[in-house]
């Protein structure tokens, strides 16, 4: 997942990227050009990590109701360094419903967790350190520090 690192998009817009083998990846897990893609992109390094998931190019999904390991600013659960977590973030105070964790703007796979931050990979953001994938231009490793709007869910435990 790390080789992905530095890639841009080419054009803007989630129109394409620079690297092709990239671009051709996160259409094989059903992206389109013009669409978001930070979920996409988690879809994509859980697949090639053979991690079983129901992510969909919707940042929303990246949610596993059934193992949440950190929200609203509260751990709930232990992890172990070999844990396959992701990351959300939250916009919006909606609370969960059966369906799905609504005010979910963006994602991206927890490369480390500590007390009080997390270090990802994220597509569809920046390198300045903005929040979400509205001014993203490409994939990066990024360190935030948690707080209530920060969700980190499981989908594989080992």
């Amino acid at each position: 997942s790390n080789q992905y690192l530095g890639v841009v998009e080419k054009g803007g817009n989630n129109r394409g990227f620079s690297d092709p083998i990239f671009e051709y990846k996160l259409k094989s897990v059903g992206w389109q050009p013009g669409q978001a893609w930070c979920a996409y992109t988690v879809k994509m390094l859980l697949k090639e990590c053979n991690v079983p998931n129901t992510i969909t190019g919707w940042s929303p999904t990246s949610y596993n109701k059934k193992d949440v390991i950190y929200t609203d600013g509260i751990f709930l659960e232990g992890f172990s360094s070999k844990d396959v977590l992701v990351m959300s973030l939250s916009y919006s105070k909606f609370k969960a419903d059966k369906s799905r964790y609504k005010g979910i703007g963006h994602t991206g796979l927890v490369v480390s967790l500590k007390s009080t931050s997390v270090v990802t990979l994220e597509g569809n953001t920046n390198d300045l350190g903005a929040r979400d994938s509205r001014t993203g231009d490409g994939f990066y490793k990024k360190k935030r520090l948690l707080n209530k709007n920060t969700h980190i869910t499981r989908w594989a435990k080992y």
